[in-house]
C-alpha cells in the first residue's frame, strides 16, 4: 500500500502568490514557493552527479512555474519562466521540500 504522505490529490500552481500548493492523501497541504522549487531543483545541472558538483542557485525570487507536466505516476516536471525545465520532482521529494 502506498504512503498517503506521498500521494498527491491535487497540485495547484498559484501564479499571483508564486506558490505551488499540493494536497496530499493524508490531509496535509504543502505550500512551496516557486523560488524554493527552482533553487532546490533536483536535476543533475543544479545538484550535480556528486555532492561536490552541486551548484548554488540564486536570483530566482521572481521565477514562475509556467507548466506542470506529469511524469508517470510518481513525479512532475516543472517548467520555470527562466527556461529551466530538466528537474523531475518526485512525490517524495516534494513532500521532503515541505519539511525544510
Amino acid at each position: 500500500m502506498s504512503d498517503p504522505r506521498t500521494q498527491p490529490l491535487e497540485i495547484r500552481p498559484l501564479m499571483i502568490s508564486r506558490v505551488m500548493e499540493v494536497d496530499w492523501a493524508d490531509g496535509h497541504t504543502s505550500r512551496l514557493t516557486f523560488e524554493h522549487l527552482r533553487v532546490e531543483c533536483p536535476c543533475a545541472e543544479c545538484k550535480g552527479h556528486t555532492p561536490d558538483q552541486a551548484q548554488i542557485v540564486t536570483g530566482k525570487e521572481h521565477v514562475s512555474v509556467v507548466e506542470v507536466v506529469p511524469v508517470g505516476h510518481y513525479a512532475v516536471q516543472l517548467h520555470f519562466s527562466d527556461g529551466h525545465n530538466t528537474g523531475i520532482f518526485t512525490w517524495e521529494y516534494l513532500r521532503r521540500l515541505d519539511a525544510e
